[in-house]
This record gives structure tokens, C-alpha cells and sequence, in this order.
């Protein structure tokens, strides 16, 4: 039987890898319970009831959600919904000190990156301080195509001339683990609130993290 533990795989994650390309909500950061509350206070409906619609940006998983709005109805929504969550977010510090450690080491040596389904001005408010943390971040308004299709990880290939073998990318959601399958690079998958291990095998990613720290392991 196969193993997802990290160490177990760590020489095939580490070989010819220079660069780490990170999910945000669910990875860098732990925000999925807020969005999730968000939602169901703003929607009257179960934190559950949501869960199956998480990992494309608010907009689209709004729409997803609830087909029959109308498309004014969900910009207004969606409005609503981001300025809350600017709200909760901006008294909040979302990036963990163990975590921004963590990555200043990484740094050390590997290219460090986002990929994000939030707008710009949630990511930046978000990351805060960590954003010079990272090399680049990515947000819808840089690419037309959102996950799994991988038009933004292949944009990033091919403007820091890498192969996709030279990339891992990590993320909590089943559509991160296609996003770099499709990619053709190595994946990580993130137990969150949304998916657990069982959830997360399925789609066969290289390794498997409870919590971001385990990362220290491709130091």
C-alpha cells in the first residue's frame, strides 16, 4: 500500500525541486472555518451545506451555490461577503509565527509562491507582514482560468523557466491536487476542515500533511 506521509517520500519530493507553491485559505493560513461561518451567517444556511462548493473564489462559489440568483444578486452577495470577511480578517493575525518561521527557512532555499482564489486586496490584507515572504502571488486577476485548470502554474513554469518536476504545489483542496497534477508537478496535499486523509487519497497526491510544519521536512 502506498504511503502519503512525508518522510516517507521525502526523497522524491526534495530531488530537483526549486521552487514551493502554496494555497492560501486552508494552508498558509487557517481561515476556512471563518469563511464557512461567514457564509451560513450571511446565507441562513448550515456550515455543511457550503462545503461542497469551496476552492473556486467567493463570486463563482456563490453562483455555484445558488444558480437561480440573479447575476446583480450575486455581485451584491458577494460585495457583502468579502467586506465581512476584510472585516474579520484585518483584526486578525491569520499567519502563524511557527508558520512565518517556517518559510523564512524554506526561503533559504527554494522559490517561494502563492496561488490564490482570493482577490488581491483579501491576499494582501491576509498575509500582511509574510507577504515579502514570498516571490510572487498570484490572484484571479492574473490569470482567466481558475483551479484545477493549470493556466497559472504553467505561467509560472515558463516565466521562471523551470520544469514542472522542479515544483511542488501545496494546497488543502482536492482541485489543488488536480491543479498540479494538470501542471504535471509534484503535489501536496493539507488536511483541512474540508477534506480529511481519506478524501485527499483518492486523488493520489505525493505526500500528505496534517499540519503546515511537517514542511520542515524538505529543509
Amino acid at each position: 500500500m502506498q504511503s502519503y506521509d512525508i518522510k516517507d517520500n521525502l526523497a522524491k519530493l526534495k530531488k530537483d525541486t526549486k521552487m514551493l507553491v502554496f494555497d492560501m485559505d486552508g494552508t498558509i493560513v487557517n481561515v476556512t472555518n471563518i469563511e464557512l461561518d461567514l457564509f451560513a451567517k450571511l446565507f441562513h444556511k448550515p456550515k455543511r451545506f457550503f462545503v461542497q462548493f469551496f476552492g473556486p473564489p467567493s463570486k463563482i462559489l456563490i453562483k455555484n451555490a445558488f444558480p437561480n440568483l440573479s447575476e446583480r444578486k450575486i455581485v451584491l452577495y458577494n460585495h457583502l461577503w468579502e467586506k465581512k470577511y476584510q472585516k474579520e480578517i484585518k483584526r486578525r493575525e491569520v499567519v502563524t509565527q511557527d508558520t512565518k518561521d517556517l518559510l523564512k527557512k524554506l526561503k533559504k532555499k527554494y522559490i517561494l509562491g502563492i496561488i490564490t482564489s482570493s482577490i488581491q486586496r483579501v491576499a494582501i490584507l491576509t498575509l500582511k507582514d509574510s507577504l515579502c515572504l514570498f516571490d510572487f502571488v498570484l490572484t484571479p486577476k492574473d490569470y482567466n482560468h481558475p483551479k484545477p485548470n493549470p493556466e497559472s502554474l504553467n505561467k509560472i513554469i515558463k516565466q521562471y523557466k523551470l520544469r514542472p518536476k522542479n515544483i511542488i504545489y501545496i494546497g488543502d483542496n482536492i482541485n489543488d491536487i488536480l491543479f498540479g497534477k494538470n501542471a504535471k508537478t509534484k503535489t501536496i496535499g493539507k488536511i483541512d476542515v474540508l477534506y480529511s486523509k481519506n478524501n485527499l487519497i483518492k486523488y493520489n497526491p505525493d505526500a500528505i500533511i496534517k499540519d503546515f510544519k511537517e514542511l520542515k521536512c524538505l529543509i
